[in-house]
């Protein structure tokens, strides 16, 4: 697993920019260029199933009620919700039951989001990321991590901690910098407030709003003095996770990333349903660049070619790469907004 991470970073590291938000504005663009039509805040409750003896997926129920047919369904939600949840598990084989129940996934995590108004080039950080770990067994320290009490203690010991204003420029004003720190925890220990809607209790506020401050704590440890220039927090937990991308138990990397659940053993797009796939970090591997994959192979699998064919260069197409810690060549308007002047 250290190795493949490695290898993924010899040609350099990049960012898009624009963050994340950029993949999917080029995603939607792309699908709506071709006729797409996509719903935003439009749950799905089940897949739709006819036959007895061999199962087929011809649609899929939203969550008002409609009822929306296709000739291929495709699950981008993890093998646990689409199965156990849309599907159902009473519609499976029981050779694939007994997979599915014996499943676990991937742990958890806070993500807390800042937004400072401090020179952090100047603290020492670049566009590289930061992992800060205490100098313990790490066995010792990830058990730690995942105890299901983690109101313990001043502050969280061991974050990844990111800067994306300085990985990406043109998204810096020349003033605020945007920090992402994410550490692992225990579904465990939100599994109180699980059934509360949007309407979050006074309770789990109060219980959030402890563990941004621990969180916070911990980041001194990093870039001493942040806590005095911060404009902006929020932070997100497991529900966070779970509510806006239904992962079971709030992962955030589908199925444990054991032996049992990679490689040969890994869950296949095509599933034992007939017409219906699936895409996502518990198929092919878990990341942003392998998540995205799993989509062109499974696309690559409904259409019968190859990956490789789906991935091809568009004539129009032109690739920007800037270098995050040389602004030789930042464009005008670019160098503006790094200045201050566009704010």
């Amino acid at each position: 697993m250290h190795s493949a991470l490695m290898y993924h970073y010899f040609q350099g590291g990049y960012y898009p920019m624009g963050g994340g938000g950029a993949l999917i504005k080029a995603m939607t663009n792309t699908l709506k260029k071709h006729g797409g039509e996509l719903r935003t805040s439009t749950a799905v409750t089940k897949i739709i199933l006819e036959g007895d003896q061999s199962k087929k997926a011809v649609g899929v129920v939203l969550e008002n009620g409609q009822e929306l047919y296709a000739d291929t369904i495709v699950s981008n939600a993890d093998v646990g919700i689409t199965y156990n949840d849309l599907v159902g598990r009473e519609n499976l084989s029981s050779k694939f039951q007994q997979k599915l129940a014996k499943t676990k996934y991937s742990s958890t995590s806070l993500m807390l989001f800042l937004i400072v108004d401090m020179d952090l080039r100047k603290a020492g950080l670049d566009s590289g990321n930061i992992w800060m770990m205490p100098n313990k067994d790490t066995d010792e320290f990830y058990d730690g991590m995942l105890e299901s009490d983690i109101s313990k203690g001043d502050a969280f010991e061991g974050m990844f901690i990111s800067c994306t204003t300085l990985k990406d420029p043109s998204s810096f004003d020349g003033k605020h910098h945007s920090i992402e720190a994410i550490t692992l925890v225990d579904y465990k220990a939100f599994e109180k407030f699980k059934d509360e809607n949007q309407e979050r209790s006074q309770e789990y506020l109060d219980f959030k709003e402890l563990l941004m401050q621990k969180m916070i704590n911990g980041l001194e440890n990093a870039i001493p003095g942040i806590s005095k220039h911060i404009i902006q927090k929020d932070l997100g937990t497991p529900l966070t996770n779970k509510y806006y991308v239904n992962t079971t138990d709030g992962n955030i990397y589908g199925t444990e990333k054991s032996l049992k659940h990679i490689g040969p053993f890994a869950y296949k797009a095509k599933s034992e349903i007939k017409n219906l796939y699936l895409c996502g970090a518990s198929i092919l591997s878990h990341g942003v660049a392998r998540v995205s994959h799993s989509g062109v192979d499974t696309a690559a699998r409904i259409l019968d070619c190859d990956p490789d064919e789906l991935k091809k260069p568009q004539e129009d197409q032109h690739i920007r790469i800037y270098e995050a810690e040389d602004a030789t060549d930042y464009p005008e308007w670019m160098l503006k907004k790094n200045s201050g002047q566009n704010c």
